[in-house]
């Protein structure tokens, strides 16, 4: 066997995840076997709406510990290989971090949330969507593209002059090429003027006008300000897709290939009241509906993740007529991985996936310790999971790859 291809840093974080039994987003090609049909199908989907400029939605159904977030990091690392943006947003209890019944909070984790290939390089690998606020990363990086088109175009001119000549100049293309417009432009175009001008209290200003937050209710001066921009509206669930519309031309227009939207732990909804948890559904199906090609949002594929009960329980999306018609459609006699719906049982994981995740697993846990990788599966791999499936038939990805890396813990590399 090959020495891993991580990083020791990074091999030691990902075995600690490994080790606590939590979710892990980083690395997660060194340490992930099996479902591969999901995969290419889901690499298909990613393929064709670059083509297309289309949209599409899906969903993931699977029990706790089957593998529902370790998907989404596939398919989150996939699309960084292809030059996407990500965004993956848990959602959370009622009043809790991310809840779903309310809207600014969703929508600013979309944008905070924001991640690409550049910005996970940038952090040597961790996979933190929310550390590094992800859509202003996005913006700051087109000024500083701006500026450099200024200072090559400045030979003879004031630079501030010419950068100010290209900001209006872009906001044109922007304008007629890309067809954004409204608040949206205005407020791009005033943020781009605000970072040449290094006024940083707009900046901010602007940052908390594009996570979602009611700015124009600051009132006062606040309010004067954003309306001499002609920054009309905050963004609230009501122009939302036309929102969803604008990022994703933004970011086609600075050169990403699309946008992927992961919603995680959806059954949180489940434990609201049923007031919340019919909000928190209106919310979701009006997401869905704003992800559709035919209202101009460009390149963009969602995914939304729950458990069993959210699809099938009295509490889940059957008491909500208008979001289960978009959800739970007919179903083939067969497994389809490009089904809008993918239920995880249906592609149960093989001994032979566990064995590769162990060999993986191995050779990581051999880099954290800063030693080579065995040039073959150890023996005890083999006879581990024979045992392990004996005791629990039902044997998830995550109870077994903690035994792997207690066992490692505990006798070493040869165990």
């Amino acid at each position: 066997m090959n020495a891993a291809p991580v990083g020791r840093p990074s091999a030691v974080r990902i075995i600690q995840a490994l080790r606590d039994g939590s979710n892990c987003l980083e690395g997660v090609e060194f340490f992930s076997a099996g479902r591969e049909v999901l995969f290419r199908a889901a690499e298909e989907v990613l393929d064709e709406l670059e083509v297309t400029d289309g949209c599409v939605v899906r969903w993931l159904k699977g029990r706790y510990g089957h593998g529902k977030t370790h998907t989404f990091a596939r398919l989150l690392a996939m699309a960084h290989r292809r030059n996407w943006v990500t965004t993956y947003v848990q959602i959370s209890g009622q009043g809790e971090g991310t809840d779903l019944s309310r809207f600014d909070g969703v929508f600013s984790s979309i944008t905070q949330n924001c991640l690409c290939g550049k910005m996970v390089e940038e952090e040597q690998g961790k996979m933190n969507p929310g550390r590094v606020p992800g859509w202003k990363w996005i913006l700051d990086g087109w000024c500083d593209a701006l500026k450099r088109q200024a200072g090559t175009a400045a030979a003879g001119g004031i630079p501030g002059l010419v950068l100010r000549d290209v900001i209006s100049q872009t906001m044109t293309g922007l304008q007629q090429k890309w067809a954004i417009h409204g608040s949206f432009a205005y407020a791009l175009r005033q943020y781009a003027l605000s970072q040449a001008d290094t006024d940083t209290e707009m900046v901010n200003l602007l940052h908390d006008w594009f996570r979602g937050e009611n700015v124009h209710a600051r009132g006062g001066e606040i309010r004067k300000r954003l309306k001499e921009a002609g920054i009309l509206e905050s963004v609230k669930k009501q122009n939302a897709r036309e929102m969803l519309c604008y990022m994703s031309a933004f970011l086609r227009y600075r050169g990403f290939m699309g946008f992927l939207i992961l919603f995680d732990e959806v059954e949180n909804v489940l434990r609201y009241t049923p007031r919340a948890r019919r909000t928190a559904y209106t919310h979701l199906r009006e997401l869905i509906d704003n992800v559709d090609a035919r209202h101009g949002i460009r390149s963009t594929c969602f995914y939304a993740a729950g458990t069993p009960d959210l699809f099938d329980g009295e509490k889940g999306f059957t008491e909500y007529e208008a979001l289960a018609a978009r959800v739970l459609l007919p179903r083939g006699d067969r497994p389809n991985p490009r089904a809008p719906l993918v239920d995880l049982s249906e592609y149960p994981l093989q001994r032979s996936d566990f064995a590769a995740m162990a060999e993986k697993v191995v050779g990581v846990y051999a880099t954290a310790k800063g030693q080579p990788a065995p040039a073959a599966p150890p023996v005890w791999v083999g006879d581990l999971l024979k045992k392990s499936l004996i005791e629990n038939p039902d044997l998830n990805a995550r109870q077994w790859i903690r035994q792997v890396v207690a066992t490692l813990d505990t006798d070493g590399m040869a165990a």
